[in-house]
């Protein structure tokens, strides 16, 4: 009985028709179109050159702290859902490097900003 019980556990979870998806959570949130938004993209490591799109909705099952960027796991994504399944939350960096790492890349972009503003 006990086999035949693991057997259809195994397989409804085999065939679990739910696609799902590793995302970012940015930990800003700007204001586009008068709304404040959240900056996502599809993927899990940094090394993903998705591009970060706005998204107007909410999600489910997460509580989000700005400031921290997150990996989350979700169901399948619909860019026209005003809703976001996330399935689990996978972590939350605000680590010491990738803080470094965030105010170097803002003293870059503050630099490249002026040099184009004194070329001008």
């Amino acid at each position: 009985m006990k086999k035949i019980l693991l057997a259809i556990f195994l397989v409804a979870f085999a065939f679990d028709a739910t696609p799902r998806e590793y995302m970012k959570v940015s930990p800003d949130r700007p204001v586009v179109d008068g709304q404040r938004v959240y900056m996502i993209r599809k993927g899990y490591s940094r090394r993903d050159k998705v591009e970060w799109v706005p998204f107007k909705g909410e999600f489910d099952n997460f509580y989000y702290e700005q400031g921290y960027e997150y990996t989350i796991y979700v169901e399948e994504y619909n860019p026209e859902a005003d809703t976001i399944h996330v399935v689990k939350t996978i972590a939350r960096d605000n680590s010491e490097a990738y803080m470094k790492q965030l105010e170097l890349k803002k003293k870059r972009e503050e630099r490249a900003a002026a040099k184009a503003a004194a070329g001008k």
